[in-house]
């Protein structure tokens, strides 16, 4: 199997819904990943059918982004596409482009068979809006057709499968998306998913089950055995701490206000979401922390020297000594592999008990799915700030906040081999930087070349754009949070809850919090922005305290952050985080961190008081699809409410409204109450809010900042206000964008090696063209590691370099190398009358080109380019 997961269809619901009424020729969708998790392991194990070891038809997953049209809607946007149609035909016959006429009219004449089908088919058009459709697949399932074809077209086979919505992950619920699987497997993958616990019709917590239940099914990147019966779990702890605070609530409109607090009782659960591991074990290629997953089960587990802990602490009496976990079970203390909290066990919520849930365990032979653990910057000691984090300093500190940013941009434009350094720390499975690197190491020449300085000015161009969104380095890391680690030691050696209390490695300080990281030394004053960011009272002021206990029990190394927990408002401070792998950006920079110091003494911490929803659902599928649409429609609300905050704190830079300050507030929680909506709901029309909040700020009429042409492209000059003064504002005037070279450029002739082409010109352009199609594809994809997007998209890469290598050419591949990249770059006199219409965007993508090359064959690619000049 695919060390990424099972390609599986990701198909529009609104296009399937319209073919199987008979309206389209065809359904839309494009290929998905069912990543390797648990659940995948068990589906494998109990009869999914996996087509040559890459891809199922069992499982889909369904988007749900738009409608269906009625007749009328249908004939209108058939005569719009007519009428472009026509435009476009004569402008190509008024050019003389016969490709483009031929095209036009191979258009018009599909377009008059779309409109022939749609009168023929006029009482089959229902139109639903994309929550109805959601609604009646829900509830009936659906059918999907599969068609089997041979080459000429003619239809082999034709299979129809039925399927069943089967669970929503808090990713796919983002995109509206939701995972459905076939009839044949339905009852097996649901009662496996659920742990077999059944909702009471009435009153349910429907949100918090199609949250929990599909934990098992998250992507994972290794397992861990761990024995159930082995894992101490208590009951968490809370500490308060009183201090201002800006109490966000509700009138009786449920219109959000900021309420000002000078003495409010907040709290931390000091352990929320976090496991202890022991070391013995932890697995050796984890970082500091793993994250855990398995049925409603949840845990950011940090690698701890527990039986070392336990040994020193019970001496003589280590291996009789027993404690009791929550439930009042017995365990010797010498057997325990985690300590963790009833937070972490979401099957707790639904009335299961601990034996029921070890059983479910044992199932799988006790291994828990690893998701992820931490990683060290590719960037070395420094690491890249967010627009958020920036806008929420202040302008005067900018010249020295973005000094360490420009030096270093400086330096890669005249420095180049600084530049090559950046490539080799950048290099991923698709980009050129490999191959830069080659060709420069083989001839050092190739620095002056006309396609080594344009992928220069264009990478690093790129890189000025990304700083000037925000992106400023700094010496930081992101650190996962762990709350104070030692309590819990002490905790669990007792289960005692007053034993918290007798932390020695922490304590209370006034106007800051201690905390613990290898990252930085100790002594050091730090500043924390935990993400999602939005305002100065998210950013808290931290000071390192090293302590022998903390070193002895814990390899928490330079990836993670203790914290202390104990008398401190650190949670609600940083927008309600918990430990289940939150972490936070965390610099040691001089000016920000002095920064924080005054933010956290003059910022109050902001406090979400804003009511839970207080709807009753039911289980039935239309509950579970007004949930899903209802969290689907949150999701923008995200991406709004941040971006509002960033203007609302920009006025608040300028204007002495205080209203802009509490307004900042207010949609840091409106952020956050967006994120939650996943596992529970708020008591508040967010949408709405978030309109009646950017009305009352008068945007109209105050406009927005200029650096809001780098956060939305494309923005209208006439919408920007240039008189408003921010911090990213200073960044986006910063003049970066100057190169100059001393020595002249040398065209790629001037390297280029021809060699004779040995292939027939078919195989050749079967060649470019699977390097053309991928390279589309690739302009669409994020770069994140942990998208299935981008997992997909990696094992297609995969898949072309062994499609090419499969297909019957000369052996060593010179002659069609010399040929493609002569057609890409038009190197020599003739390439571009050879060029076709397919190699137009490898014309585009010149460093797709090179680097699926260099991977089919790096030694003969780099045969193509002279070695002396």
């Amino acid at each position: 199997m695919s060390e990424f997961g099972i390609k599986i269809k990701n198909i529009e619901a609104s296009t399937l819904y319209e073919y199987n009424n008979g309206v389209r020729d065809h359904y839309e969708y494009k290929d998905a990943m069912f990543t390797n998790s648990l659940f995948s392991d068990f589906l494998k194990e109990n009869g999914l059918k996996v087509w040559k070891e890459e891809s199922t038809r069992d499982i889909i997953c369904l988007e749900f982004n738009f409608g269906s049209r009625s007749y009328e809607e249908e004939i209108a946007h058939l005569q719009k596409v007519a009428k472009n149609a026509r435009t476009e035909y004569k402008l190509a016959k008024s050019y003389g482009y016969k490709s483009q006429i031929q095209k036009q009219r191979n258009k018009r004449k599909k377009l008059s068979q779309l409109f022939q089908e749609a009168n023929k088919n006029k009482d089959r058009y229902h139109k639903h809006t994309k929550e109805e459709i959601r609604k009646l697949f829900y509830n009936d399932g659906v059918n999907v057709e599969y068609i089997t074809r041979k080459k000429n077209g003619d239809i082999i086979k034709r299979e129809i499968i039925h399927y069943k919505m089967l669970y929503r992950s808090t990713g796919k619920a983002k995109k509206g998306s939701c995972m459905f699987i076939c009839d044949r497997l339905y009852k097996k993958a649901i009662k496996f998913l659920y742990m077999g616990i059944r909702l009471p019709k009435r009153n349910s917590p429907t949100v918090e089950i199609s949250a929990y239940a599909p934990l098992i099914s998250s992507a994972i990147v290794g397992k861990v055995k761990i024995n159930p019966k082995n894992i101490l779990i208590l009951k968490d702890v809370d500490r308060s701490f009183f201090t201002k605070v800006v109490s966000i609530e509700t009138d009786e409109n449920k219109h959000c206000y900021a309420k000002h607090i000078d003495n409010y009782e907040l709290k931390n659960t000091m352990f929320d979401g976090q496991a202890l591991i022991d070391s013995s074990i932890f697995p050796t290629w984890g970082n500091g922390y793993i994250l855990l997953r398995h049925h409603f089960c949840k845990m950011a587990a940090f690698s701890t020297n527990i039986q070392q802990f336990f040994r020193d602490y019970f001496g003589e009496n280590y291996y009789s000594a027993i404690v009791k976990d929550m439930f009042g079970v017995e365990h010797f203390v010498k057997d325990i592999e985690l300590i963790t909290t009833d937070n972490a066990m979401k099957w707790l919520k639904f009335d299961k008990s601990y034996e029921y849930w070890c059983d479910r365990v044992y199932e799988n032979g006790c291994m828990f799915g690893i998701v992820k653990t931490a990683h060290e910057s590719k960037l070395g000691e420094v690491q890249r700030m967010s627009y958020q984090m920036v806008n929420s300093l202040d302008e005067e500190i900018m010249p020295n906040v973005v000094k360490e940013s420009v030096e270093y941009i400086n330096k890669l434009k005249q420095d180049n081999s600084e530049f090559l350094k950046y490539l080799e720390k950048n290099k991923n499975f698709s980009n050129d930087y490999e191959v830069l690197i080659a060709l420069c190491n083989q001839n050092p020449d190739f620095v002056r070349s006309s396609y080594f300085r344009d992928r220069k000015k264009a990478i690093i161009k790129g890189y000025v754009l990304n700083m000037k969104s925000g992106r400023i380095i700094q010496n930081a890391e992101n650190l996962v949070i762990v709350g104070s680690p030692y309590a819990m030691l002490l905790y669990a050696a007792t289960g005692n809850e007053s034993d918290v209390d007798n932390d020695n490695t922490f304590f209370t300080e006034n106007n800051t919090i201690q905390c613990y990281t290898e990252r930085f030394n100790s002594g050091e004053y730090l500043a924390f922005f935990r993400s999602p960011f939005n305002s100065k009272n998210n950013l808290t002021y931290l000071h390192n305290v090293y302590h022998k206990n903390l070193e002895k029990y814990f390899n928490l190394g330079k990836q993670c952050i203790a914290v202390n927990m104990n008398g401190t408002d650190f949670q609600d401070r940083n927008n309600g985080s918990d430990q289940d792998s939150d972490s936070g950006y965390t610099t040691n920079q001089s000016d920000i961190v002095e920064h924080a110091r005054n933010c956290y003494q003059n910022y109050p911490t902001i406090k979400n008081n804003i009511p839970k929803e207080k709807n009753i659902y039911g289980k039935s599928m239309d509950d579970y699809a007004g949930i899903d649409n209802n969290l689907a429609k949150s999701q923008l609300d995200i991406g709004e409410s941040s971006n509002l905050a960033q203007i609302a704190q920009t006025y608040a830079c300028n204007f002495d409204d205080k209203k802009y300050i509490d307004y900042v507030c207010i949609l840091s929680v409106l952020a956050q109450v967006a994120i939650d909506n996943a596992k529970r709901r708020f008591d508040i029309d967010l949408t709405g809010e978030i309109k009646r909040i950017k009305d009352d700020m008068d945007i109209k009429t105050n406009l927005y900042p200029s650096f809001w042409k780098i956060i939305k492209h494309r923005f209208n000059d006439k919408n920007i206000n240039k008189d408003l003064k921010c911090p990213m504002n200073y960044l986006y005037d910063l003049d970066l964008m100057k190169f100059r070279n001393v020595d002249t450029t040398l065209p790629m002739c001037h390297f280029f090696v021809k060699y004779e082409m040995k292939s027939n010109i078919r195989t050749c352009r079967k060649v470019e063209e699977i390097i053309a199609k991928y390279s589309l594809k690739l302009y669409e994809i994020n770069d994140d590691a942990e998208n299935e997007d981008y997992l997909l998209l990696r094992k297609d890469f995969d898949d072309i370099i062994c499609e090419i290598q499969s297909i019957k050419i000369s052996k060593n591949y010179l002659g069609l190398f010399s040929w493609m990249i002569d057609r890409s770059f038009k190197i020599l006199p003739g390439s571009i009358r050879n060029q076709k219409t397919i190699s137009s965007v490898l014309n585009k993508n010149k460093s797709l080109l090179l680097k699926v090359l260099y991977n089919v064959n790096s030694a003969n690619l780099l045969k193509c380019f002279s070695k002396n000049c």
